[in-house]
């Protein structure tokens, strides 16, 4: 073969692998804000991925979050599906993909409730149980 032509496919190849590579990240965790409309209160909190959360009579299940490489835009979608649990209905109110910089794009339509995505993230497990020892009980383990 000549050399211009093996130039040529590992130029090729280097193209396609850099531009066909995915730009998300699977994340496991997911950081909601609540707005309760009737008391102005504001509540942040973390959603694990296949968990359900509780905020008011509203079910939470986050089925799916992914976030951006460092070297993109910063974006963290998240595909979930949220229940209205009030006056038995026990319906289905909001099911898709909710974007964190574009929380009116696809928001929850609710009259007592907002919520919306602030960021989609990657928790070690381990490391969380680990980090979850108070620093005085490091210290004398340590010894």
């Amino acid at each position: 073969m000549q050399p211009i032509n093996v130039l040529i496919i590992i130029i090729f190849l280097f193209i396609s692998k850099t531009t066909l590579a995915s730009q998300w990240i699977e994340g496991n965790r997911l950081v909601i804000q609540g707005l309760d409309k009737i008391t102005a209160r504001i509540k942040t909190f973390e959603v694990d991925v296949s968990k359900t959360h509780k905020f008011g009579v509203l079910d939470i299940f986050v089925e799916r979050c992914v976030f951006s490489k460092p070297i993109f835009k910063p974006e963290s979608l998240a595909y979930i599906k949220i229940k209205d649990n009030s006056d038995r209905l026990d319906e289905v109110k909001f099911k898709g993909w909710m974007f964190a910089s574009s929380p009116a794009l696809s928001a929850l339509e609710n009259s007592v409730y907002d919520i919306s995505i602030l960021a989609c993230k990657k928790v070690d497990k381990q490391l969380e149980k680990s980090l979850s020892v108070s620093p005085k009980e490091r210290i004398f383990t340590s010894n």
